[in-house]
């Protein structure tokens, strides 16, 4: 996923941008690869955030 963010742009870039083509795949890229890993960690942190509170409950 994180492979295609990079790979797309640039390819896509190749028709607008011409010889630039590969710094505007790893700039886009970049965001791309930044959005993802916020909603992989944002996941996370509720998986953590629902087992803390269960543990709580326990007691």
């Amino acid at each position: 996923m994180i492979a295609l963010g990079y790979i797309l742009p640039t390819i896509i870039a190749i028709f607008f941008a011409g010889i630039f083509a590969p710094i505007v795949g790893i700039v886009i890229g970049f965001f791309i690869h930044i959005i993802v890993l916020l909603i992989r960690i944002s996941k996370k942190l509720d998986k953590l955030m629902d087992r803390l509170d269960n543990s709580e409950n326990i007691y």
